[in-house]
């Protein structure tokens, strides 16, 4: 089969699915990307704004590339560009088997009325040009068999699989300066690190926090800790490649994301024993037990668990996550939803 890999940017074709792509090739398959960065088959600049006017525009040239390439499947990845992927096939004749993998709706609980009429209203929209959805938590399960968002079925998987052998290198660590709290991810509004930088003001001096990442928002936090004195207790690490080592470090690993989907992250440090404390969305739990999840916007509450929660290692559920687990299971589904649909005639 000819099959096009879909998402807004190389980092997360590389982050999540290149052992897919190597595997659906050793299986004889032709495997194309579509994404933003060097390494694409075909590049395709998204702007992160959903409904910009130049994604609007280059929704034309993705029409004409899955029209040119009679692709038997497409398996879209990240909403940005499964939208306008899809978009592009509306009303398309002749179409490939279009499965939509949802690493995370951008709507559920906790968003607003308006926001999440917004973006489900563009899911019903893009219907007809999904056969197939796969989703990784309860709440997105929920989200896509209750408004029926595709033409098929919905199918559950446990993620994308993690390749916890990187961190088989990893040396205990123990920390003698106090107690250190880490959160791992690009520095955004909807990570929502400055929750995790407030609650900072309300700890004693012993605690620390390190943000490894980079994003849109360093700099507003930023100004946020120099003006609260924070600067000697509160360290942003930038971009980096050593996100293991970091989470090694934690003594309790923390989140204030306020939408995921089945994060890499917290299955991380669920591998390396640390307490976690995380905020109660979908993802976190389906992870976490209710004792270590709080309201992301309730600083009170996260001060309160953070200093309730014991520094030890701490035992989960996690080996169902692996890559080597899950890998061969999950290609196999995606094949078996093209089937003996290519090339299908679309009403």
């Amino acid at each position: 089969m000819k099959i096009l890999i879909v998402a807004s940017n190389m980092v997360h074709i590389k982050n999540f699915h290149l052992p897919y792509i190597e595997k659906m090739k050793n299986l004889g398959h032709s495997v194309y990307i579509m994404a933003n960065g060097e390494g694409a088959d075909f590049q395709i600049p998204f702007e992160k704004s959903t409904l910009s006017f130049k994604n609007f525009r280059l929704s034309f040239k993705i029409r004409k590339i899955i029209k040119n390439n009679s692709f038997d499947a497409v398996f879209l990845h990240t909403s940005l560009a499964a939208f306008w992927t899809r978009l592009a096939m509306k009303g398309m004749k002749k179409r490939p088997t279009v499965v939509n993998t949802v690493h995370g709706y951008l709507f559920g609980n906790g968003c607003t009325k308006l926001h999440n009429f917004v973006y489900l209203s563009c899911e019903r929209l893009l219907k007809k040009q999904t056969d197939s959805i796969i989703v990784m938590n309860n709440e997105d399960y929920k989200i896509a068999t209750g408004n029926k968002l595709s033409l098929g079925d919905v199918y559950f998987i446990n993620g994308m699989g993690v390749d916890f052998k990187k961190q088989s290198h990893i040396s205990d660590f123990v920390n003698e300066n106090g107690k250190n709290l880490t959160f791992v991810g690009e520095i955004s509004k909807r990570k929502n690190q400055i929750i995790l930088v407030k609650a900072m003001k309300y700890l004693p001096d012993e605690y620390t926090l390190t943000l490894v990442g980079d994003g849109d928002e360093r700099g507003t936090i930023e100004k946020y800790i120099r003006k609260n004195n924070l600067e000697k207790r509160v360290q942003i690490t930038g971009f980096t490649q050593k996100v293991y080592e970091y989470i090694n470090k934690a003594d309790i690993y923390v989140s204030a994301s306020k939408i995921e989907g089945l994060p890499f992250n917290i299955m991380e440090a669920m591998y390396l024993k640390k307490p976690i404390i995380a905020s109660r969305i979908k993802g976190h739990t389906d992870l976490l037990d209710e004792k270590c999840l709080f309201c992301p916007y309730r600083v009170e509450e996260l001060v309160s668990l953070i200093k309730s929660t014991e520094i030890k290692e701490v035992f989960y559920e996690i080996d169902k996550y692996s890559k080597d687990s899950i890998l061969d299971e999950n290609v196999a589904l995606y094949l078996s939803l093209v089937g003996d649909k290519k090339q299908q005639a679309v009403v």
